[in-house]
């Protein structure tokens, strides 16, 4: 499909060059040419993916645009920041390559609309103007560097009649930077359609992240009309606007208070949420046998007037976790790229539990319901959580996990679609929090985003521990961007600059440019964003995957279980099977995450401890010592 292109003849734009000049020889005044470097980049900038292809394997790949022979031009840019030459073809040649193009591959194919790509067809027909010259014919027998290096040193004379304050000579340049502007992969238009998105996706990353503050009361959620403004309302005592101002500003979320911590939270719990955290675990090596569901839950109602403590930490104790483990896939174990611990959900945490594929989305669904994976009997009986559930008010849930998309296609591989909850608002991603958080673009591991909250993810990748930690980092995010106290040090900044400097110096700007357009001041992050349903599949595909005979996943599992099962009756010293490795040898998984763990926090501490020899006076964290003494 053809993009941002005009109905554009080199017969009503130029006359096509009859002969061959000699070397240096300016070309006639109304002839048009292309920068080379464009027309060799044309097919790919241009067209969606299919036609480029199409186009580049009959006339650009495998030497086939060098093969046609052209005819090159070049001109002395006159730029101070163009180091050689424009090279230029005439527009006539370029015109016969799309002719031939209509002709072989029966495609509609034009010059580049002059509005949104003004440096791909050009003239020099202005007074005075410099007119490109002669270089010779590029073809197999001839490199383009080979006809570049015969290009003359820039005179006098190739300036034409013009001088450098003429208001012609601006024009020539301007003409000449949108040419060198052609040459490149992306046109402006386009670049400036990419920052926009990206900023866009920032943005949203942003108000994300201030949704989930007002969620947890530590953000105020801006009520409209709301209050007006102190300074277009007359009947305010001037000794009074200051307050009034400031009053103002907090209820817009334009300023807000310090946070303590050691104090209940300052503003009312958003629609008093039941955040409820999902993860799933599935075999390495075939992703459709599922192997473990963590859950765990997090009720707002339990928070009220309870102070948050340093990073949240004391809200985080109220957090539950549940973890299920399948038992047809009790057998397959991950250890070859991932360090699987299905049967070590920390004891703080709880205790796995065994459930079957069929009995997983009746489990998952009453994790959902009230009591929300609240024991039994520890619900009140004048508490608005009922065990039973049927006399309970539906409660407003928010989903959360860390690359929250894959969980909830496991789900719906389960048989359980967490869209269909109407009481459901919205899901967060504690990946995009932490990028909001720290203005990085790259999301981070769960282990990374732990350890710089100073806390340690004991056994990751078991689907219950992922899954409290995960709501621990929510909670945690959302109180450390309130609090002053964890504010960026010089340090950390001065290592921030030093790793830029490494990297590209536009790109870094620009980057900035794009967190200050999307991080608007103010503001309560607005609506919440439902989960999107389009793509997802509707109730008859779920209700295929629960109930068809030749469930793919449940199928490979059993077989592979029965395979195990038939071995272990073999004699006992040709057992060889992971299964048994693991049981006997317990040690040497231990030891090989024990490993990687360490590197990861060495790694870490050797970043910290720069900075603190640079003067920024950083403290090592003090989960190193945790470290020494659990391992």
């Amino acid at each position: 499909m053809l993009e941002n292109h005009e109905v554009v003849t080199v017969e009503e734009s130029s006359t096509p060059i009859k002969s061959l000049p000699y070397n240096g020889q300016e070309a006639p005044k109304e002839s048009s040419f292309c920068p080379l470097a464009a027309v060799n980049k044309w097919p790919y900038k241009f067209f969606h993916h299919v036609d480029s292809e199409t186009i580049s394997k009959a006339f650009f790949a495998a030497g086939k645009f060098r093969s046609r022979g052209w005819t090159l031009y070049y001109i002395h840019t006159l730029l101070n920041n163009a180091s050689k030459p424009l090279i230029l073809v005439p527009a006539a040649e370029v015109q016969a390559l799309f002719d031939d193009i209509k002709k072989e591959l029966r495609l509609l194919v034009y010059f580049p609309n002059k509005e949104q790509e003004p440096g791909f067809l050009l003239s020099f027909t202005e007074e005075g103007s410099p007119r490109p010259r002669y270089l010779g014919r590029f073809d197999l027998e001839h490199s383009l560097d080979d006809m570049e290096a015969k290009i003359p040193p820039y005179t006098d004379e190739d300036n034409g009649d013009q001088r450098t304050g003429d208001l012609s000579f601006a024009a020539f340049k301007k003409k000449m930077e949108a040419a060198i502007e052609a040459t490149k992969q992306k046109t402006k238009h386009q670049r400036d359609r990419k920052k926009k998105e990206r900023i866009g996706t920032k943005q949203a990353w942003c108000e994300q992240l201030k949704r989930a503050q007002c969620y947890l009361g530590v953000r105020p959620r801006i009520k409209e009309p709301g209050m007006l403004n102190p300074m277009e309302d007359p009947s305010i005592p001037p000794r009074e606007l200051e307050r009034a101002m400031r009053k103002y500003q907090i209820s817009r979320g334009l300023e807000l208070p310090d946070l303590i911590v050691s104090e209940a939270a300052p503003f009312a719990f958003e629609d008093k949420v039941v955040f409820i955290c999902v993860d799933v675990e599935a075999y390495e090596k075939d992703n459709r046998p599922i192997t473990e569901i963590g859950i765990s839950t997090l009720d707002t109602n339990d928070l009220n007037g309870l102070p948050p403590g340093e990073c949240g930490k004391a809200w985080m104790k109220k957090i539950r976790a549940r973890h299920f483990r399948i038992k047809e896939t009790a057998h397959l174990h991950n250890s070859e790229y991932v360090a699987g611990c299905a049967d070590r959900f920390e004891p703080d945490f709880g205790v796995s539990e065994w459930i079957s594929f069929k009995e997983a989305p009746q489990v998952i669904a009453s994790c959902f319901r009230p009591p929300y994976s609240r024991p039994f009997d520890h619900v009140r009986s004048d508490s608005p959580t009922v065990i039973n559930g049927t006399d309970a008010p539906k409660r407003r849930l928010i989903l959360v996990g860390h690359d929250i998309k894959m969980d909830i296609d496991y789900l719906r591989k389960l048989g359980y679609d967490v869209s269909n909850l109407s009481n459901l608002i919205e899901a967060l991603d504690t990946a995009d929090l932490h990028r909001a958080w720290k203005h990085h673009q790259n999301p981070s591991k769960l282990g990374t985003v732990l350890m710089e909250m100073e806390m340690v993810g004991w056994n990751l990748h078991n689907a219950g521990n992922d899954a409290a930690y995960t709501l621990q980092a929510l909670v945690g995010i959302a109180i450390a961007s309130r609090q002053s106290s964890l504010a960026t040090t010089q340090s950390q900044i001065a290592h921030r600059t030093r790793v830029l400097e490494r990297e590209a110096r536009d790109r870094a700007k620009e980057e900035a440019d794009e967190w200050a357009a999307a991080d608007i001041e103010g503001g309560d992050g607005g609506p919440p964003k439902p989960l999107e349903r389009f793509g997802w599949p509707d109730k008859s595909h779920t209700s295929k995957i629960i109930n068809s005979k030749d469930r793919r996943a449940e199928k490979i599992a059993t077989e592979t279980h029965a395979q195990s099962q038939s071995t272990q009756k073999i004699e006992a010293t040709q057992l060889k099977s992971p299964v048994m490795e693991i049981k006997t040898e317990p040690w040497v998984a231990e030891e090989e995450e024990a490993g990687s763990f360490a590197q990861s926090i060495t790694e870490r501490l050797a970043v910290l401890e720069e900075d603190g020899e640079q003067g920024g006076g950083v403290k090592l964290p003090a989960v190193m010592e945790k470290v020494a003494v659990r391992w």
